[in-house]
């Protein structure tokens, strides 16, 4: 074989090669994937994490194993995720808390845009704006004129200082131009109890929280809070076509992996979840639990994230919120 023989015969080889190590770096994954939860069993996120995971098993033929990591408002799984490996092996369910509300309101040890790569986003959980049934407004337009007419006199309850629900409030006063008092709960549970009892008379908080009282009417829903109106209570306006044009908050669950995971790995989960996504199952599972399924990849994930974070920080700025 001569000098240019052997060239080509080696370019050749090399050629043939090719599609072989790009095969190998799409075989991911070859064992389980461990998605970080970082709150409690049980609750809304937890819930929305395993109902993704028993179907995206399916898509990428490996087992989605939970990892429960709570602890400082999902700020120490969240920065489980930040310190790991960026192998696609260990995944973030990240939402609206610590991704873009905490980094305004205290130092956080992780960075919520270089950090992270953004998959997916998920779901959004349906929020709704509630009374108590002595308030005598039926609809966000007289629900703030009663305000206007009664600065400081109602109180609004939420889950907690420098949670999603406080935010609500704060951007419905801001937006409305009215004065209400915020009083913090430690939990829903407890916010929702005195705003049947009377105690408080207004509160921002899911759906699935509080439809039973809705259904009761120990408590009165004015609107949703989203840009949609909710499937589960498709009569009722948001608050955005009632009253207060432009006005939306939602909580929400996204999918994201340790920045400098590598393309093709963040492309293939991207290309599961859209699949997963679609599932039939999975999508009444996620409805039933009070969520809008959204879906949709990496750009539009991104994208919603960078909006998310300027609007909450907008309004813990001008609320001047601190964690403490």
């Amino acid at each position: 074989m001569n000098r240019r023989e052997a060239l080509q015969s080696l370019g050749l080889l090399a050629t043939i090669a090719l599609p072989t190590i790009s095969g190998a770096q799409t075989t991911y994954p070859t064992r389980p994937v461990t998605l970080i939860v970082p709150y409690s069993p049980g609750g809304a996120t937890d819930n929305v994490a395993r109902v993704i995971a028993q179907h995206l098993q399916s898509a990428l033929g490996q087992p989605v194993i939970i990892d429960n990591r709570a602890g400082a408002n999902g700020r120490i799984g969240t920065n489980a995720v930040a310190q790991a490996k960026p192998n696609g092996y260990v995944l973030l369910l990240g939402g609206i808390g610590p991704i873009t509300i905490a980094p305004h309101l205290e130092s956080v040890p992780y960075d919520p845009f270089n950090d992270f790569q953004p998959i997916s986003l998920l779901v959004k959980n349906d929020v709704v704006l509630l009374v108590n049934p002595s308030v005598p407004a039926d609809d966000v337009a007289a629900l703030i004129k009663y305000l206007k007419a009664n600065p400081g006199k109602l109180n609004y309850a939420s889950s907690g200082t420098g949670g999603p629900f406080h935010l609500s409030g704060e951007l419905f006063k801001s937006m409305a131009e009215v004065d209400l008092i915020h009083v913090p709960y430690k939990g829903d549970a407890p916010a929702l109890a005195d705003l049947i009892a009377g105690n408080t008379q207004v509160m921002f908080t899911t759906i699935s929280a509080c439809r039973q009282y809705i259904e009761s009417k120990r408590v009165k829903a004015i609107a949703s809070a989203g840009t949609e109106r909710s499937s589960r209570l498709p009569d009722l306006p948001t608050i955005s076509e009632s009253g207060l044009p432009g006005f939306s908050s939602e909580t929400w669950q996204a999918l994201f992996a340790p920045a400098g995971t590598p393309p093709d790995i963040i492309n293939a989960l991207e290309a599961s979840l859209i699949k997963t996504m679609k599932v039939p199952a999975l999508r009444t599972a996620l409805q039933d639990q009070g969520n809008s399924v959204v879906g949709g990849g990496q750009a539009e994930c991104r994208q919603f994230i960078k909006a998310e974070y300027d609007k909450w920080g907008d309004v813990v700025a001008k609320a001047r919120i601190s964690a403490s």
